[in-house]
């Protein structure tokens, strides 16, 4: 199931429950403080569609000139990010600029004990193996730093109160939120199975449609990688339209 802006629209009206209370949810988490490396934010997260349509309400709400702004660096970053390491295009500088609804992926980093980070990058480690052999078979080779980069284990996050998380809290919150999706049923598996849980392959194939995003992302992945020419990404992203207008 392809997503279309009409869908969209509906699951935003629908999904009011869903989206308070996931806020709800994201408030067991205790609040932390960092020293604002954005290590973190060195990529855009895996999520739930309860979450992007969290951000997507974000973006409706948001002041128009922001709004095609964030879109534009969304479908950018969909396309580059098999060949550079970019950062969360909702990162400003320092800012997050959708802070109070930024993802579960986002408020656990620097949470998780040291011994599940690392098995959670090596299960994101092996994912990228299987991305990169993906793309060799289509006679793409991707460069090798993008493979080997992982976002570092953080020893600079402290909960606010000095409270106590485990993994276990953490997982249990994960499967509450992944609950929520569900109440969209095939929705929540497209959103999964077909654009792999990222919101910024939903956006690019909501302007440009599914199957062009994905050829597009082909051709624009093989000229960066074969020639460095990103002429046609920069076009297409400069004549983006504003999905929410």
């Amino acid at each position: 199931m392809i997503f279309s802006l009409h869908v969209i629209k509906e699951l935003l009206q629908i999904s009011v429950p869903q989206r308070r209370e996931l806020e709800r949810t994201y408030a067991l988490i205790p609040a932390t403080r960092c020293q604002r490396r954005t290590h973190c934010c060195s990529m855009l997260p895996e999520m739930t569609l309860v979450e992007a349509l969290a951000a997507i309400q974000r973006l409706v709400n948001m002041d128009p000139h922001m709004r095609i702004l964030l879109i534009k660096r969304t479908v950018s970053y969909f396309f580059l990010n098999p060949v550079e390491i970019t950062s969360c295009p909702f990162l400003d500088n320092r800012d997050c600029l959708i802070y109070r609804d930024r993802f579960f992926g986002c408020r656990a980093y620097g949470l998780w004990s040291q011994e599940y980070y690392e098995k959670l990058t090596a299960s994101n480690r092996q994912a990228k193996k299987y991305i990169q052999k993906q793309w060799e078979n289509l006679g793409v080779f991707l460069p090798q730093a993008v493979i080997d980069f992982q976002v570092p284990y953080c020893l600079n996050v402290e909960t606010e109160s000095h409270a106590l998380i485990s993994d276990e809290m953490l997982l249990n919150i994960s499967d509450t939120i992944e609950k929520l999706s569900e109440h969209f049923s095939q929705w929540h598996q497209s959103f999964r199975q077909m654009y792999f849980s990222d919101l910024s392959f939903l956006l690019a194939s909501l302007v440009l449609g599914f199957t062009e995003s994905v050829r597009m992302k082909f051709d624009v992945v093989s000229n960066i990688v074969n020639t460095g020419n990103r002429a046609r990404l920069d076009r297409a992203i400069g004549e983006l339209p504003d999905l929410f207008a």
